[in-house]
């Protein structure tokens, strides 16, 4: 999964971003401790930021035991949602953890609207290159509208929010992971 993701985020589509690595590994296969690796090769290469987004932030433990499970520095990984969103993030390097809900969120304070995917950005910079992992990237489903037999249902603001971030970071290197990737 290393090599393969490393070869693809090697290559830029014809549109000018970079080609992204999907993992569809089944329940309990150990997706936790590929995406370590991914992130630890990264940063070997000198790309010291990256964010893995999840499910929620409770499961910021399993994401410790996978980068102790590979020997790796745990201490890196820090809960971007105790960071105030007015004050930014203030690690220099690390690798951010944060759940759909909190990606997802947004407030209005004096007056001008303030979000954790704009905290992000921010944080990143525009020309970002290294890794953004959608874990349980299921979560991101309904990005369209869907026409259905009783309406058009509504794209999610989960689903909205992480192609967002992809479309702000034309340049990062996304990891899709999903057991249940194919489910329509």
């Amino acid at each position: 999964a290393v090599v393969y993701a490393g070869q693809a985020h090697s290559e830029m589509l014809p549109n000018g971003r970079r080609k992204g690595f999907f993992i569809g590994d089944g329940t309990g296969v150990g997706k936790g401790r590929e995406i370590a690796s991914i992130l630890w090769d990264n940063w070997n290469q000198g790309r010291r930021k990256a964010v893995w987004v999840s499910q929620n932030s409770p499961l910021m433990k399993d994401a410790e035991r996978d980068i102790k499970g590979i020997g790796w520095d745990a201490g890196l990984l820090f809960d971007i949602g105790k960071a105030k969103l007015q004050a930014g993030i203030q690690q220099k390097e690390g690798i951010g953890f944060i759940g759909y809900g909190t990606l997802r969120s947004k407030k209005i304070i004096e007056g001008k609207e303030i979000s954790r995917l704009n905290q992000l950005v921010d944080w990143f910079g525009k020309d970002y290159d290294g890794v953004i992992v959608f874990d349980e990237s299921h979560n991101m489903g309904n990005a369209l509208p869907v026409k259905g037999q009783r309406g058009t249902t509504k794209p999610s603001a989960t689903a909205l929010a992480g192609v967002e971030l992809q479309k702000l970071l034309p340049q990062a290197r996304i990891v899709y992971v999903s057991a249940t990737g194919a489910t329509e």
